[in-house]
C-alpha cells in the first residue's frame, strides 16, 4: 500500500470499517494477508483503514510507548484520559475512529508493525500490554 498513493487516499476518505470493506484496495490486501494466515476480515479492514493515515514508520518503541512519549513539552502525545478511553473500547468497529484520531495526533509517525499487530489481535491481552508500555513511559503528571 505504501506505493499506491491513490489507494491510500481512497482509504483515508473512509469514515468507518464498513466503508473500508467497500474499497477494492482492502480486498487486495485481505487476499494477500489471508495467504499467510491473517484472514480475519474485520481486523484487516481496521488495519487497512488506520494505516492509510500513517505517514512514517517509526520502529523501535511499541505504539503504546509512542503514545506516551513527550510531544515537545511535558505532556504525552496522547493524554492519559484519551488512552484510558481507548482501553475501554471492545469492538474493532468502534476502535477505528479513535485510533485514526490518535495516529493524526502523532503526525502519522507510528510503529506500523506493532500497531497492525495490536489492531489485529485487539483483546484484553493487547490492552494490558498497551497499559504496561504506556504507563512505563508516560510522564508522572499524565494520569
Amino acid at each position: 500500500m505504501e506505493n499506491e498513493r491513490g489507494d491510500r487516499a481512497d482509504l483515508r476518505r473512509c469514515h468507518n470499517v464498513v466503508e473500508v470493506v467497500f474499497n477494492p484496495t482492502y480486498h487486495r490486501l485481505w487476499s494477500e494477508l489471508n495467504k499467510i494466515g491473517f484472514g480475519n476480515k474485520d481486523s484487516v479492514a481496521l488495519i487497512a483503514g488506520v494505516l492509510a493515515h500513517v505517514k512514517n514508520n517509526q520502529g523501535g518503541e511499541s505504539f503504546a510507548a509512542q503514545m506516551a512519549s513527550l510531544n515537545g513539552g511535558s505532556n504525552s502525545q496522547v493524554s492519559g484520559l484519551r488512552f484510558k478511553r481507548l482501553l475501554k473500547i471492545e469492538e474493532k468497529a468502534e476502535l477505528f475512529s479513535s485510533i485514526v484520531r490518535v495516529v493524526k495526533l502523532m503526525d502519522g509517525n507510528v510503529n506500523i508493525c506493532n500497531l497492525a499487530n495490536s489492531l489485529y489481535w485487539w483483546n484484553d491481552i493487547t490492552k494490558k500490554q498497551w497499559a504496561f508500555s504506556y504507563y512505563e513511559k508516560a510522564p508522572r503528571n499524565n494520569s
